[in-house]
């Protein structure tokens, strides 16, 4: 229980507060690239494949293949595939980026989760946190961060590494 609770202060210290994203980046317009996409308007379903980039104001993504589901209530998931999906966004009012990486995204609008799946990896400025799954509720700014899983019997499970910069006074 306390290693959860140290992990989860050092997550709130990495991303919290100041680490919001540009709100002006949701009202852009969104611009997707690819080598090539299909799209089923009765199933809902938008597939880009190949060098797949999304790009709205300051935020940059980029993945093998993007996958957009929409449900009738116009509810979203979108899943990023790659080797690794990456993103990076500008922070709100400050001249820092947050980025990350994994092997998979996904984006639930419903819930509000980003969950980042194998190898995962979120850094800030020269802050850093990585492990198996990380799992961010975009409406709450709740990280969670779990390093997985023993890959074989007698293993011990995955770990959870953060590390954290000093921080000058009145730095946020």
């Amino acid at each position: 229980m306390y290693s959860k609770l140290i992990v989860a202060a050092a997550l709130l210290a990495l991303v919290a507060g100041p680490a919001v994203a540009e709100q002006a980046d949701r009202k852009k317009p969104i611009e997707i690239t690819a080598d090539s996409g299909t799209l089923d308007q009765l199933k809902g379903v938008t597939v880009w494949q190949g060098n797949v980039i999304v790009v709205q104001g300051t935020l940059r993504a980029t993945a093998d293949q993007v996958t957009v589901t929409r449900d009738a209530q116009g509810r979203q998931t979108l899943q990023g595939v790659g080797r690794p999906a990456t993103f990076r966004q500008k922070l709100e009012g400050r001249p820092e980026y947050i980025e990350g990486q994994a092997s998979r995204v996904d984006y639930t609008s419903a819930s509000n989760q980003v969950v980042l799946t194998g190898n995962a990896r979120v850094r800030r400025g020269a802050d850093v946190v990585s492990g198996s799954v990380i799992t961010y509720n975009t409406e709450t700014e709740v990280y969670q961060v779990s390093g997985g899983a023993a890959t074989a019997p007698g293993q011990s499970k995955g770990r959870v590494t953060v590390i954290l910069q000093p921080r000058d006074e009145g730095q946020k």
